[in-house]
């Protein structure tokens, strides 16, 4: 067994919850799920993938269950708009949008025992990507989303996961799987955010199937305390013609890490994937993403920017796959940093991987600080440096702020 301390504490949790009621499919994929966490332990530094990003603060720390920890309702404020709300895993409020069928997947695992047996987990290998086998040891709810063919929703659902502190940090464990038949649209908005002076560990995943014409347009905004950490895990696959559009937007929370890994499998298929993060203080941002090109005649467009205060840190690695039958297919990434202290520190690593001959690719990554002719002019015009900082900042992230479509998330952003 691995020598982490957390490791051990969360086995022996599992051990006790191994009993549950629930589908004999599910409790062998729990317990292989457990087995390899347990056999390789919370990632280090020694894994590629986790080069620039240390867990070893959580590998000290021994994690309550989530259920155990008391929720003053109260202290909760409801839904803004229509979805679903958690609080510590657990089920907390639900405004339904009509005509959409979005399930607590606890009802489908009981009402329809095999109705997920081989969808569930089948975008994720746990191999590569440890932290999504760890959720799905020890998920205890989430939602199941299922659009029908034809079905289009200009309103968004709100999927919203409030973090409470308990008497000890916990393990929290939010599942998301969305399934988009033929020319349906539906735009989501995950929102994970952290309370008071909560530490928990947030280990989050979102799986999506997109049918052929489908579009999906995702915003994840993660508004985690300062003293959480939270891993984010997003697999999509995508069918001819469909359209995936994802914002990532992290604003608090002290070790982030998210990972979107996106397979094109049909001809037409695109996907554009835009991200911001700002950090302060000490937090740290890992922004890890892969783009498969299988089919020809498909598009990514990636644009990642980050603005970076204090002793902050990110990390921005992006790999894009062209397989050798994709011709005729067309990839962009950038990732756009700005230093705006001498102590902070940003590792970017765009990767192309390309087999195919007939493509347009292209990547780049740069890092700089605010420009001083700027300043100079702003400030000649008689606006203080400190404004003055604060618009060119503001201007740089608002490239991608303005490609929000939701026009209250665009304004609380």
């Amino acid at each position: 067994m691995t020598a982490q301390p957390a490791i051990q504490f969360l086995a022996s949790h599992y051990a006790q919850r191994s009993q549950r009621d629930e589908p004999a499919w599910l409790g062998k994929m729990r317990a292989d799920a457990m087995a390899l966490v347990v056999a390789q332990g919370l990632p280090t530094p020694r894994h590629e993938n986790w080069k620039y990003t240390n867990l070893r603060s959580l590998h000290r720390k021994e994690f309550s269950a989530a259920s155990s920890i008391p929720v003053n309702a109260d202290s909760i404020l409801p839904l803004s708009t229509h979805g679903f709300s958690f609080v510590n895993g657990q089920p907390h409020e639900h405004l339904p949008v009509d005509g959409l069928s979005a399930r607590l997947l606890s009802d489908v695992l009981r009402d329809e025992p095999d109705f997920l047996s081989g969808e569930l987990s089948a975008l994720l290998n746990f191999e590569r990507h440890p932290l999504a086998a760890l959720n799905t040891a020890f998920f205890d709810d989430g939602i199941v989303i299922d659009i029908h063919e034809g079905q289009q929703f200009d309103q968004p659902l709100m999927l919203e996961f409030v973090s409470t502190p308990g008497p000890d940090p916990a393990l929290l464990c939010p599942r998301v799987l969305i399934r988009m038949a033929a020319d349906s649209r539906l735009q989501v908005i995950e929102r994970h955010i952290g309370t008071s002076n909560a530490e928990n560990f947030s280990s989050a995943v979102t799986e999506v199937s997109l049918g052929r014409g489908a579009q999906l347009e995702h915003y994840r905004l993660q508004e985690m305390s300062p003293g959480e950490s939270a891993m984010h895990m997003m697999a999509v696959h995508q069918s001819r013609d469909s359209l995936l559009q994802t914002h990532t937007i992290d604003l608090g929370g002290k070790l982030i890490r998210n990972d979107l890994h996106t397979w094109l499998c049909g001809e037409g298929a695109t996907a554009r994937l835009s991200g911001l993060y700002m950090a302060v203080g000490s937090q740290h941002v890992d922004n890890h993403t892969r783009i498969d090109h299988n089919s020809p005649h498909t598009t990514s467009v990636e644009d990642y920017r980050g603005v970076l205060a204090d002793k902050a840190r990110a990390v921005f690695n992006g790999k894009v796959l062209v397989a050798q039958d994709a011709q005729k297919s067309n990839a962009s990434q950038s990732n756009k940093n700005l230093i705006l202290s001498g102590k902070a520190e940003i590792d970017t690593k765009p990767e192309l991987e390309i087999y195919a001959d007939d493509v347009r690719c292209s990547h780049g990554a740069t890092i700089g600080q605010l420009d001083e002719e700027a300043l100079f002019y702003l400030r000649a015009r008689g606006i203080g440096e400190k404004t003055a900082r604060a618009l060119l900042t503001f201007a740089f992230a608002d490239e991608l702020l303005s490609a929000i479509a939701v026009d209250d998330l665009r304004e609380y952003v």
